[in-house]
């Protein structure tokens, strides 16, 4: 009998396209003994998926469309791009001998059953495919494999742009049996990053560079930079063996999740045999085997996950005795969220009580049924997709309901995986990865970073955080986790500010940063003892002489005696005064002092020639005003702008820094002409008279 199903096997074969000779391909008609085996065939494929879940990818085409018959010409049910995930369900074959697999497609919470074309779907599932492989049920496979060792070109490589391939050929060389499914997510790159960068998706751990923190989430961990989750997220930087399993299809192989793979895995863990897992009597490795095989479920999965959550199992999540949750354990750490440990630690813990999870196995049984049914089954299957939700086609929506904020857990779950497989001698099966792929990439893969200019501030409520000035120098800064990132040129920057203004806009106060470049990032200083180091009192108006403009500019006079004694911070006050140049060259040149185009005036510090300055213009509400004048303008430049700025040097440690006050730009035409609107002059006065002469030679 096994040997007349062999023969029938090769009949059913040869019907389907078998045989490759140069580009032809023959075929024969089927008889009713090959019918007959069809229908057994089918027959013993109901029996696998009645007992499990047989999952495939849709790979070698941008989209598929799923058909209500087994038939190209059949009604459109949905199409889904490469990369979707099915379920198979049952088997035909249409009058041209092709096969088709009858399946069912959840698609953003909707499901859709009907008929696709075997030979778009990649499927790892062993039983499956001894299946086939017994009733010839994947003649196109027999092709593929003809023509890739004719050409040495693998189809689903060639699926991948240019930039992903030599990896992956260098990989298919070494395992042949891994097949590669381009997961078309249709997201745009640096979109994708911006959305990941938001809401405290990505994390690092506190022993990463400060070049790669962009301010501090919780006690162990900071919001990610932009250039390491670039490093992350890109997956051409996860093509190799140590990291390409966080593309893994994550259901249950029963040939090789075995037991003894676990617990080999675990040996040298928190979670080794040496005694039963809490209140069991259990060990960790057949809690894990055995639910995985329940839930269809890669139980390495299970195992890699709670080590990547738990490490040396010392967490409270796990310990069964913190105060007012005594019993209760969480190894997956679901729920468990929150900006300081106790939140992290209580809202995990009132998950697992309210679910009951009293014993290890509970813990973990409840942890996995989370993740099968609302990650794995729900189109987040892979570890990469856990952690960055980037299906389009998934049940939630992008960039939301993503398991773990630690943008490394992938790529570390990853080798923990390779190696469980590696210990069970399983890394030649068939496995499949979903590896995505976005809209316009870098051109090559994105490298780690070993240094960062960017500025991170907080700024505080009431200030304008639109613009941040950084030595003066405006920049519209990204808004990321409710931090403000600016991205300087070098690693010389010494000071960033913002203004408050009035419902006039006009400036009516100011917050300093101090900055330090050091370990390759900047060190962000706030210096609260600074705020409103320099402030904006208006311009005036010359009445009689020769037509001018006078700005103001103040400084408390306690925080200069603080400066000029004890200092603030360790910086001492060395020099003030105000800087004036044309508004228009505002666009091309930085208002800075020594800038060019800019005229710098002292009003207290010494000057050029030795002599010590000190000019009060005036005291009010306990701050020293002091001014900058332009006088003797001709009639032909009343119209043009001027713009002045405050700025103040202090020194710390021998090395001085420059801050800077807003800057405000008027010219003396539409400042007299808003002397005159004001009525602050009778009409016929001297000062009325000498404002309209020069509103009159302006014009």
């Amino acid at each position: 009998m096994k040997r007349k199903l062999a023969f029938l096997g090769a009949i059913l074969l040869a019907v389907f396209i078998f045989t490759y000779e140069g580009n032809t391909y023959q075929t024969h008609a089927l008889d009713e003994e090959d019918q007959a085996w069809i229908e057994e065939a089918r027959g013993a494929l109901q029996n696998i998926v009645e007992d499990r879940e047989v999952m495939a990818l849709v790979y070698l085409c941008d989209d598929l469309t799923i058909r209500a018959e087994a038939a190209e010409d059949s009604t459109k049910v949905v199409t889904v791009p490469s990369g979707q995930m099915v379920e198979i369900r049952d088997v035909t074959v249409d009058e041209d001998y092709q096969v088709w697999e009858k399946v069912s497609a959840e698609v953003k919470g909707k499901v859709y059953e009907g008929y696709i074309p075997r030979d778009y779907l990649a499927c790892s599932d062993e039983r499956f495919l001894e299946w086939e492989e017994l009733y010839g049920m994947n003649p196109g496979a027999a092709v593929m494999l003809a023509e890739e060792n004719a050409t040495g070109v693998y189809a689903d490589i060639e699926q991948f742009p240019e930039s992903y391939r030599p990896a992956l050929q260098a990989l298919k060389q070494k395992h042949p049996n891994w097949t590669f499914v381009r997961q078309n997510t249709g997201l745009d790159f640096q979109t994708v990053i911006n959305n990941e960068l938001q809401g405290g998706k990505s994390l690092v751990y506190k022993s990463y560079g400060d070049y790669c923190k962009e301010g501090q989430h919780s006690p162990n961990w900071y919001f990610a930079s932009e250039d390491v989750l670039k490093l992350y997220m890109d997956p051409r930087n996860s093509l190799h063996e140590n990291a390409i399993f966080q593309f893994e299809q994550l259901t249950y192989n029963e040939s090789y999740h075995t037991e003894a793979a676990v617990e080999t895995f675990l040996k040298n863990t928190f979670m080794n045999s040496n005694s039963p897992a809490p209140k069991t009597d259990m060990t960790f490795s057949h809690i894990f085997w055995a639910i995985g095989a329940e839930q269809q479920v890669s139980p390495f999965h299970l195992a890699a996950r709670v080590y990547q959550e738990q490490g040396q199992g010392t967490s409270p999540l796990i310990s069964g005795n913190y105060p007012g949750y005594e019993g209760y354990y969480n190894y997956f750490n679901i729920s468990a969220s929150g900006s300081t440990n106790e939140q992290v630690i209580t809202n995990g813990l009132n998950y697992a009580r309210n679910n009951g999870w009293d014993n290890a196995y509970a813990s973990i049984l409840g942890g996995a049924n989370v993740i099968s049914a609302n990650y794995i089954k729900k189109g987040q299957d892979t570890l990469y997709l856990q952690k960055f939700n980037v299906s389009t086609t998934a049940s939630n929506p992008v960039y939301t309901h993503q398991y773990m904020q630690n943008i490394a857990a992938p790529t570390s779950e990853a080798l923990s995986m390779k190696k469980l497989y590696e210990s069970a001698g399983a890394l030649e099966n068939t496995f499949v990865f979903k590896i995505p792929v976005y809209e316009n990439m870098p051109a090559s893969p994105c490298p780690m970073p070993t240094s960062s200019t960017n500025v991170v501030l907080q700024v505080p409520a009431g200030y304008d955080a639109s613009t941040i000035y950084v030595d003066g120098i405006p920049y519209t800064p990204q808004v990321w986790n409710n931090r403000r990132i600016v991205t300087v040129p070098n690693g010389n920057a010494q000071a960033a500010v913002v203004y408050r203004y009035n419902e006039n806009g006009a400036p009516i106060g100011m917050y300093v940063w101090t900055l330090e470049y050091r370990n390759n990032a900047y060190a962000v200083t706030e210096q609260p003892g600074l705020t409103d180091l320099l402030t904006y009192h208006g311009f005036s108006i010359r009445i009689t002489g020769k037509a001018g403009i006078r700005f103001k500019t103040g400084i408390s006079a306690d925080l200069r005696n603080t400066l000029l004694t004890g200092g603030v911070n360790g910086y001492y006050l060395k020099e003030y005064g105000t800087l004036v140049m044309n508004n228009a060259n505002r666009n091309t040149y930085p208002m800075i002092k020594g800038g060019e185009k800019v005229i710098s005036g002292l009003a207290y510090g010494t000057d050029s020639n030795g002599a010590h300055q000190d000019s009060i213009y005036e005291t009010v509400d306990g701050r020293y005003r002091y001014t900058s004048v332009l006088v003797g303008l001709p009639a032909d430049q009343y119209k043009v702008e001027y713009a002045f700025r405050g700025y103040i040097v202090l020194t710390k440690d021998n090395k001085d820094i420059t801050i800077y006050g807003p800057a405000m730009a008027k010219s003396i035409y539409s400042l007299a002409e808003q002397v005159l609107n004001m009525g602050t002059y009778a009409s016929g006065s001297e000062a009325d008279a000498f404002l309209r002469k020069l509103i009159s030679d302006a014009k």
